[in-house]
């Protein structure tokens, strides 16, 4: 009995300590250097799956099993710990941050690789970069923020498009880089909102970008795009709202300013105005008034309203993962009616099918709502706002209609009836992106992955005209409605293999693959007449005429590839990467289609060798040496080898007139692939536990086979056709360098780049050079030769005025005036050439826009909750073609002109260099010179934040993990001598050799904000 009761008992208790050991819990609380908490550390007891998560202070709670002895900790950018549980039941544990962030995985192309493993010169951006600045285009971000990559917005325009080049401009044709979105190549990444990139890294030389082949030549934009993580939901959300403004307004002549050069253009030729006639009455009258006249750059311009609203929700578990972003941005513009509204949308889920088999799907959807802006030389909003002259009204109360001119003169339209007709040029567009991926681990070391995209952008814009009457040369006798819709559709199906081996101190990595590619466009637009100012009846049907206008365009092109790589590593010292890609293009006849890319780059990590070791002052020290050669499909349009037709040519047959059609480009079936070919060499180093970082490349760029047009005779009827006879060649430096550390609670990071790049035109094919830049009145401004950078300013060198007739007199070559038709206060023409003659021989080279040197600054500081950044950016050696300059610093006086213009030579006034006043101009005194040649270097402050985040123990409170306010503002400070709108000028008609010149482009726009972000 009493043996049984024993049992009984042990029994019992043996259950009950059973209980207890597997029941007992620990807790405690894990924090950095700094003491702050750390969340999401993963706790686990080592040797279980049993583990839990830090909270938002750093704390935890975890029930231990039975024999539970060490629990593992880990964190990203800490380094992992293990810590003995013994007796204690509450910890207090530091984490130290991971100094050496080598192995950081960085994305290439077709795959990840180790960052202490690249060989090729590849940078990386943050996420947090990205979104510094305030706009739509996620690669307005990242200007002047990595060496190489020389970035130019096209315009100031709410919505426009930048100008990216890697490494300078390879061609004379298309310079643009390749993207490649989560695995989709696309040339057109509207569809990503700044929030939704996780990362981006950008392919520079062709060791890195060979892998691309025929697409790589420009430098190739890896886009990594934000991704669930295991864990409970985790939602954070972004606004910000801000103002505004032009930084800058062009100083011109007020109306009495006006007026009196005008009469003093008469004056000057001995043009005797009628007193009693309505232009001396107008002119005399504004003359001796203190009427300032109107300010067109007021009467268009405006403070603009900007916001952004990002809601982001991402979380899952071990088999399943996701996040969904939905972003929407609202710009006015500092032009009046200019706006744009995008509406983001993003989904990305990750499976865990199996154990050997994931697969993830990838959605985006955009939609622009875009009021369109047009900035050409006759009817731009600002190019007239800025020529127009003071006199006309912007509106006339005794007709409740848009001011008139009062007198003739040049630029007849009034501004603000432009602007105000762009509420009715409206344009949509609408963007779905979607990719599919399986990942199969087929075997050790061996997974397949196939990957399907489709990109899908439908377009639909809509234009109306209004009849209106103000003068017989500012009338619109016919309204116009033009209307078009367009589809593009793309597809990319990838697969590839990769398989890893490791044997002893050697490790193998190779990729193969093949790959399709095809993209279909097709456009319509029709312009009718008289359809009523209704805006319910703006449709084609509604047209009261026959006359209508209609234009089409569609295209088919297609790629396929095939592609490999291999990377071997011995003992983390010697690194080498070889990849060769063969690409069939469309574009080419089938004796040309086909193109073979390879490429090899070595490594050397001397920091792994002892005697580098024994220095405790270098952490990372890295050689690198690559070479290869890519292809530029882009720069040949698709069927370029035929011979091209155009319409609209008239020819009689008797005595009917006939529609026909003519060649204007001949064909050329011998087109082939352009090539760049280049050579890298960089070293990476990081010095005091990779507190300070160097990074820096030298690197040789040469393309062959560039597409130019050779002259052929005039007798054959047609265009010179397009041939593989040019060549051009990029060399620079690269330089970045950054330092972070911390003093007890005062944090800072601090960074500078880099870049000289000289560009070189080595051949043209024995053609003459080419001429770009047309401006009206000044004619070709830039000119493409051989020895020269692109598109370099091309025109006749000044040297001042003469002052006096002295001066003029003196000005002659064996007792005969160079300049016969001059007169005192005229310009004063070099002639070069020495032959006592003004004219095209005596032209000469006068700058380009291509910088000689590009460089960014940016530091963030921080301290306790408070953190302070602020980002600089420019350009030197940079010249500028002001291309209103021939209106704006003209002779007659029939346009508005700069402010300095009143400084004119006068008898009075002969000590300045500012040309005198006349209508007959006998000079030319406008003609292209370098006096409309402008130094266009600049400083800009890109942005400056200061902003605050709460603590954690504030926020955990009402159920927050991070809430942060801030202050923002961009482009707050410009320094420059430039006296156009805007120093940053890109290419208009986005053509390479019109770069550099100013045609009254939309300026950068100065942006005060106030934002917060918020996680839950």
């Amino acid at each position: 009995m009493f043996k049984k009761l024993l049992m009984t008992v042990s029994l019992v208790l043996g259950s009950w300590l059973m209980a207890i050991a597997q029941n007992q819990s620990v807790s405690g609380k894990i924090s950095d250097e700094k003491g702050e908490g750390l969340p999401g550390v993963g706790v686990v007891v080592k040797g279980t799956t049993v583990g839990t998560t830090t909270d938002v202070e750093g704390k935890f709670t975890l029930a231990l099993p039975e024999n539970a002895a060490v629990l593992v900790l880990s964190s990203v950018g800490m380094k992992s710990m293990e810590v003995e549980i013994g007796s204690k039941t509450t910890f207090e544990i530091t984490m130290l941050s991971d100094e050496r962030a080598l192995d950081e995985v960085v994305v290439v192309g077709y795959g990840t690789v180790k960052k202490s493993d690249i060989t090729g010169a590849v940078a990386s951006v943050k996420a947090e970069q990205i979104t510094k600045i305030a706009t739509v285009n996620p690669l307005q971000g990242i200007q002047g923020r990595v060496p190489g990559v020389n970035i130019v917005s096209q315009s100031g325009e709410p919505g426009a498009a930048v100008r990216v080049r890697i490494r300078g401009v390879g061609t004379i044709n298309n310079s643009d880089p390749l993207y490649v979105v989560d695995g989709f190549q696309t040339g057109d990444i509207s569809f990503l909102a700044p929030g939704d990139i996780a990362s981006m890294e950008i392919l520079k030389d062709a060791s890195a970008t060979a892998i691309y082949g025929s697409r790589g030549a420009n430098g190739v934009i890896l886009i990594s795009t934000k991704r669930g993580k295991s864990g409970a939901p985790k939602i954070s959300f972004d606004a910000y709202a801000g103002v505004q403004k032009a930084w800058n307004k062009v100083d011109v002549l007020n109306a009495s300013q006006y007026a009196t050069l005008r009469l003093e253009s008469y004056a000057n030729d001995g043009t005797v105005l009628p007193q009693d006639g309505a232009l001396y009455q107008t002119l005399n009258r504004f003359a001796q008034s203190s009427d300032p006249g109107t300010n067109w750059q007021d009467e268009v311009m405006q403070t603009g309203i900007m916001q952004n609203y990002s809601l982001n929700v991402m979380g899952g578990t071990e088999k399943h993962r996701y996040s969904l972003t939905g972003t929407y941005f609202d710009q006015q513009g500092i032009v009046k009616n200019s706006p744009v509204k995008k509406l983001f949308l993003r989904f990305n889920n990750d499976f865990y099918v199996t154990k050997w088999l994931d697969a993830g799907i990838s959605a985006a959807y955009a939609n622009t709502d875009k009021t369109q802006y047009f900035g050409d030389q006759y009817g731009g909003v600002l190019t007239s706002a800025l020529s127009v002259s003071p006199l006309a009204k912007a509106w006339d109360p005794a007709t409740n209609f848009w001011g008139r001119r009062p007198v003739a003169e040049g630029g007849a339209y009034n501004p603000a009836r432009i602007v105000d007709e762009y509420k009715n040029n409206k344009a949509y567009q609408t963007l779905v992106n979607s990719n599919f991926f399986l990942d199969a681990k087929i075997a050790k070391g061996l997974s397949f992955r196939t990957q399907f995209g489709v990109n899908w952008l439908t377009t639909h814009d809509k234009r109306y005209l209004p009849q209106y009457y103000l003068a017989n040369d500012d009338q619109r006798q016919h309204s116009s409605l033009r209307e078009g819709r367009g589809e593009q559709l793309g597809w990319v199906w990838t697969n590839y293999l990769t398989y890893s081996k490791e044997i002893g101190k050697h490790s193998f990595t190779a990729m193969a693959g093949f790959e399709n590619q095809r993209t279909t466009f097709s456009d319509m637009r029709m312009t009718v007449l008289d359809v009523p100012n209704d805006k319910s009846q703006w449709y084609l049907s509604a047209t009261k005429s026959t006359d209508y206008l209609l234009e089409t365009a569609q295209s088919d092109e297609s790629l396929q590839s095939y592609f490999g790589r291999v990377n071997y590593n011995f003992d983390e010292r010697l690194l080498l990467t070889a990849t060769l890609r063969r690409d069939g293009s469309s574009r080419f006849l089938p004796d040309n289609r086909w193109g073979t890319f390879p490429s090899f780059a070595l490594g050397y990590n001397l920091a792994e060798e002892t005697f580098i070791k024994s220095i405790s002052a270098i952490s990372q020290l890295k050689l690198r040496a690559g070479w290869g050669q890519v292809g530029n499909q882009n720069s040949a349009a698709n069927y370029g080898y035929v011979t091209t037709v155009s319409g609209n040519n008239m020819y009689v047959f008797g005595d009917t007139p006939v529609q026909g059609f003519a060649p204007t480009v001949a064909s050329n079936p011998d087109l082939k692939w352009e090539t760049t070919t280049s050579s890298n060499f960089g070293i990476d180093a990081g010095f005091f536990n990779n507190r300070l970082s160097l990074t820096a490349d030298y690197f040789i760029k040469n393309t062959s086979d560039m597409i130019v047009r050779v002259p052929i005779p005039v007798f054959a009827g047609v265009g010179p056709p397009y041939v593989n006879a040019g060549s051009m060649k990029n060399k620079g430096i690269e330089l970045a360098l950054n330092y972070r550390s911390s003093v007890k609670d005062f944090t800072y990071d601090i960074g500078i780049n880099a870049t000289k790049i000289i560009n070189q035109v080595t051949d043209l094919g024995g053609g003459e050079p080419i001429a770009g830049g047309d401006v009206t009145g000044l004619g070709q401004t830039t000119r493409t030769e051989v020895g020269r950078e692109i598109a370099v300013y091309y025109g006749l060198r000044t040297d001042g005025i003469f002052r006096t007739q002295a001066d003029l007199d003196a000005y002659a070559r064996e007792g005969v005036a160079i300049q016969p038709n001059a007169k005192v206060g005229d310009v004063k023409f070099v002639d070069l050439n020495n032959d006592g003659v003004i004219d095209n021989k005596d032209r000469t080279y006068l700058g380009s826009a291509t910088p000689s040197l590009s460089f960014g600054f940016n530091a963030n500081l921080g301290y306790k909750g408070f953190d302070l950044s602020f980002f600089l950016q420019g350009v030197t050696g940079v010249e500028l073609v002001n291309g209103l300059g021939h209106w704006m610093n003209n002779a007659n006086g029939m346009f508005n002109s700069v402010a300095s213009r009143f400084d004119r030579w006068t008898p009075e006034n002969p000590n300045t260099n500012e040309p005198r006043m006349t209508q007959l101009n006998p000079n030319n005194n406008d003609q292209f010179s370098d006096r409309f040649v402008s130094n266009g270097n600049y400083m800009r402050l890109r942005n400056l934040t200061l902003g605050y985040t709460l603590p954690k123990t504030v926020t955990s409170k009402v159920g927050m993990s991070n809430l942060r306010v801030y202050i923002a503002a961009d482009n707050l400070l410009t320094f420059t001598k430039y006296k156009g709108m805007d120093p940053e000028i890109g290419e208009f008609n986005n053509n390479p050799l019109n770069f550099g010149v100013d045609l009254g482009a939309y300026p950068q726009p100065r942006v005060g904000r106030i934002g917060l972000s918020v996680n839950f």
